[in-house]
């Protein structure tokens, strides 16, 4: 929020001091429901975490996409390891998420019950209706061991056993021994490192988002 309120075109949005504990899906219908009260309403919704950047070189087509008749964009993420190696095995080589929508009134959120984890980053009436696009979002939170052993021991702790998830060992391959860098994982492993080729000043991160 701080980096937030440097910018004067930037609005923030504070939630209500009723709102404690994590939920994820009340979260974003609440944001969801005070953006769609400004005038006039927003016509895209560009929704990225607080740790990704968007990929300099994809902003063109990204204003293109928002001339399409499209209702939904789904953006290629890549997971930066390290502050020059992004991961590429099991669904870190392939993974990509709907991250722009189309605003219309009466969307809303869903996600799963229970602990508020994993809500989507598109509207439930949307879903499966994303178009795929060239858009590339750098992931930044997992750049470095000592984080990524912090998110590691929050989600077991707030999300105990998620077989799913397979515990989440995946998030900390190579940084335990227990998870060693040749393990074949639900999700992932053998770990396997490429070059990261970014034009996001990745030096600026340097901060261990």
């Amino acid at each position: 929020m701080e980096i937030c309120r440097t910018y004067s075109e930037v609005c923030l949005y504070e939630p209500p001091v009723a709102f404690v504990g994590l939920q994820e899906t009340r979260d974003k219908n609440w944001l969801l429901s005070q953006i769609g009260k400004t005038s006039p309403p927003p016509e895209w919704v560009l929704h990225i975490d607080g740790d990704e950047v968007l990929e300099e070189s994809s902003i063109p087509e990204l204003m293109a996409l928002s001339e399409s008749k499209a209702a939904a964009c789904s953006f290629r993420i890549w997971y930066l390891w390290s502050e020059q190696q992004i991961r590429t095995d099991g669904v870190y080589g392939r993974y990509r998420r709907p991250s722009m929508f189309r605003y219309v009134p009466g969307q809303f959120f869903e996600g799963r019950a229970g602990n508020g984890l994993h809500c989507g980053s598109v509207p439930r009436q949307l879903r499966g209706k994303s178009v795929e696009s060239g858009v590339v979002l750098w992931h930044l939170g997992y750049m470095f061991p000592e984080i990524r052993l912090k998110k590691y021991a929050w989600y077991n702790e707030v999300d105990p056993k998620n077989q799913i998830e397979d515990c989440y060992r995946h998030m900390v391959q190579g940084d335990l021994p227990e998870v060693p860098i040749h393990a074949k994982l639900k999700h992932a492993g053998p770990l396997k490192l490429e070059p990261a080729n970014t034009t996001v000043g990745i030096g600026l991160c340097s901060t261990g988002m």
